[in-house]
């Protein structure tokens, strides 16, 4: 007779991160079929990036969603890979990359880890990616980027800020009635979750260089009406020891 085994109970970590995003990604989330952060376009910011001449050699796309950014590079002749945690996220952006013949990478990925990918990159852009993390967590994955990245190397991070989070919460919350109203002040977040401009320059501290942290705007669209919304951000530029 074969031994007996606990059902398997609920996944947990990463593995209920990414079921989380690949619901969202199949529009069974509140947000219905486009989540805000999907915007069918790549960022401004980091158009205006690539135009200033400060995107080089091969790319890394860390938490690429669909692929707008990584594919806008690809497009520009840049080798691009793009990572995200999300299975139904990465193959809706390898979709794209087929649709418009265009030459990019899109893989299934820990950014948190970012093991097989050691020396590989020379610019990073995150565009959403390192203001879900904790302090802890974001001197984690600033260590896994480091690994991953050539000396010398750039990382770009679009980040929401504690005020642009607190504008797209207010404009979801109009728009969709199963997104709460913002909490009271004070009671909106902990302290280790507030997205400060201070909360990224310690969370790159160890083998980063700040070069910059600016304000800046990044975009965002309302489901349920297709409209654009630029929220306040930060743009910070680290470069790798």
């Amino acid at each position: 007779m074969a031994p007996m085994t606990e059902p398997a109970g609920p996944p947990e970590g990463t593995a209920a991160t990414a079921e989380v995003f690949d619901a969202v990604y199949r529009g069974e989330s509140p947000f219905g079929k486009r989540p805000p952060w999907d915007i069918g376009a790549p960022q401004p910011a980091y158009v205006a990036l690539e135009e200033a001449g400060l995107i080089a050699g091969a790319v890394l796309d860390a938490g690429c969603g669909t692929g707008e950014d990584a594919l806008h590079l690809a497009d520009r002749g840049y080798a691009v890979t793009g990572l995200d945690l999300s299975p139904e996220a990465i193959a809706l952006a390898r979709e794209k990359a087929r649709a418009r013949g265009l030459d990019a990478v899109f893989e299934v990925a820990d950014a948190l880890d970012l093991k097989g990918y050691r020396g590989r990159f020379d610019t990073v852009i995150d565009c959403g990616l390192a203001h879900t993390f904790e302090a802890g967590r974001l001197r984690t994955y600033a260590a896994a980027l480091h690994r991953a990245c050539r000396p010398g190397a750039l990382v770009h991070v679009l980040s929401v800020s504690d005020r642009g989070a607190r504008e797209m919460q207010a404009r979801l919350a109009a728009a969709i009635d199963r997104i709460p109203e913002p909490l009271p002040d004070g009671e909106s977040a902990e302290p280790a979750l507030r997205r400060s401009a201070e909360h990224l320059r310690e969370g790159f501290a160890d083998g980063w260089a700040a070069e910059s942290i600016d304000e800046a705007l990044i975009r965002g669209i309302v489901p349920t009406t297709a409209e654009l919304l630029d929220v306040h951000a930060w743009l910070g530029r680290f470069r790798r020891a």
